[in-house]
């Protein structure tokens, strides 16, 4: 147990709300959201004038779902992409060496990433406000006149990673913690500035790495985020021992009666972290808009095959963003979003154990205190009912029927005096549910004002806190006020009924 601010913790943040957000209301979360992680400064704390810039968004199966609904629930959106790709253009600039660019596969070789004859391509990646396949002026596109530069006004690159070939690659032999040597054919232009500098050969370099990963379900892994978007860096093709992704590591196809034939998911999970050891995201903004309950797939198709081309895609309103600097705690939250048990999803528990990020709740604070809890339950109210959620069993993930707290905290004392240290005590309870064993509590926190200020790590469902009033004494000499928080393994938070209130040392309450 410690009763300290652990330094290790990695913070996630989620911007939500119960309508389906407008354009405007959706710029507003995204800011939301940026600002939980960043404070005021929003991303020029991460990126500065002249920097160059990567966003790996997600545009594999643009083409899939009904009509009026192509891609929706399957690509990142559009307007995600390029209100924040905006504004980076603010921050970066355009006279002084900066770089913009906006990539992922599209399964060609073809430089350009936007051909009108390529059904997989940015044109036909949008968001389908006109119920037919055509692209129109009126949906929200990442590139509508084929130019390879993303719609708005950031003009930033698209750039096929699929087109970049051994030439523009260099070969990495990863070593896991579990003793793999992985060789990965990582696209040279990720490297860092002062990588470039050090090769001297001229080629690009990456500053600022950013990923917009979709909510999904994952038949192969039980749930997709941050991690598995790396997949998209991989070519087609083989290099170097790397088998490119048709090789799969591990990764299955579709049967063609919709089933999946079912391989060693493990490898798969290796090969995604070994891309990460080369180079993670610096930020993560989740496009949590949908929820698609099982994958990139429609329900009888595959990424490359779908019987129906019209065929809707299962998915369902979540109205949501998460952002965080860590791609492992991102996604560790968010398949608790989705219903599961995140320690039943393989990725990221691998990730973590190679040191890519967090994967223990215990040490991701989740900013809003109780709000992503209630986001899900109104999830859970809305779509259990239906049938829809949580999302499907697809990747055999352990799937929670009911991710609601199963207990309460109750603050059993504090001391409005201090004792011969100068220290105040604050004692806490978490108390079970009846008929529940183990509520499976994580962390305990003490919140003073709306900050974390100190956490309890482990399963113990009492103990206290001890400060001193001048720690925390936001007004010079009023009150110090706060709550206790409880956290379990699904990321609920329950706080304490009542706040304590301790005046100011030597004054009469």
């Amino acid at each position: 147990m410690q009763n300290i601010r652990d330094p290790k913790f990695s913070r996630v943040a989620i911007s939500c709300q119960r309508a389906e957000p407008n354009d405007d209301e959706l710029k507003l979360m995204i800011d939301d959201a940026i600002r939980q992680i960043y404070g005021p400064e929003g991303l020029r704390a991460l990126v500065k004038p002249g920097d160059h810039v990567t966003i790996k968004t997600n545009v594999v199966c643009c083409w899939q779902g009904a009509r009026g609904e192509k891609g929706r629930g399957v690509i990142t959106d559009p307007r995600i992409v390029r209100y924040v790709a905006e504004q980076i253009r603010e921050i970066i600039g355009y006279n002084n060496g900066s770089e913009l660019k906006v990539v992922d596969a599209v399964f060609t070789p073809d430089p350009n990433p936007s051909g009108f004859d390529n059904a997989v391509g940015f044109h036909y990646a949008r968001l389908n406000r006109v119920p037919d396949n055509a692209v129109h002026e009126e949906d929200v596109t990442y590139d509508y006149n084929g130019d390879g530069i993303l719609d708005g006004t950031s003009g930033a690159r698209l750039v096929n990673v699929d087109a970049i070939d051994g030439s523009g690659r260099d070969l990495h032999i990863v070593e896991l913690a579990n003793g793999r040597r992985i060789p990965v054919a990582f696209p040279r232009f990720l490297r860092t500035r002062a990588e470039a500098e050090a090769a001297n050969d001229g080629g690009d370099w990456t500053d600022v790495f950013i990923g917009m990963p979709v909510f999904k379900n994952h038949g192969f892994i039980g749930c997709t985020g941050s991690l598995k978007l790396h997949y998209g860096l991989r070519d087609l093709r083989a290099w170097f021992g790397d088998t490119g992704r048709r090789g799969h590591s591990g990764m299955y196809s579709a049967r063609k009666d919709g089933t999946f034939a079912k391989a060693d998911a493990q490898l798969l999970c290796d090969y995604l972290t070994a891309q990460h050891k080369i180079r993670t995201y610096d930020f993560v903004l989740m496009d949590c808009l949908t929820a698609n309950r099982r994958g990139p797939c429609s329900p009888t198709g595959a990424v490359s095959m779908t019987p129906d081309p019209d065929e809707a895609v299962d998915y369902f309103m979540t109205n949501a963003i998460l952002a965080s600097k860590d791609a492992v705690a991102i996604d560790t939250v968010e398949s608790t979003l989705g219903g599961y048990r995140y320690e039943s999803i393989p990725l990221p528990r691998t990730a973590a154990e190679n040191g890519v990020g967090v994967a223990d709740a215990a040490y991701i604070e989740v900013d809003g205190m109780e709000r992503f809890a209630r986001h899900r339950d109104y999830l859970v109210r809305t779509y259990g009912p239906t049938g829809q959620y949580p999302l499907s069993s697809m990747g055999d993930p352990d799937v929670v029927e009911d991710p609601r707290p199963r207990y309460s905290v109750s603050m059993d004392s504090f001391t409005t005096e201090p004792d011969a240290d100068g220290l105040h005590h604050v004692k806490y309870t978490v108390h079970p549910a009846e008929g529940c064993a183990d509520p499976q509590i994580r962390r305990v926190d003490l919140y003073v004002f709306g900050a974390l200020r100190q956490s309890n790590i482990g399963s113990e469902l009492s103990g206290e806190f001890t400060f001193k009033h001048s720690d925390y004494d936001c007004f010079n000499g009023g009150y110090v006020v706060g709550v206790i928080s409880a956290w379990d393994d699904m990321f609920n938070c329950v706080n304490s009924s009542t706040e304590f209130f301790i005046p100011p040392d030597g004054c009469e309450d």
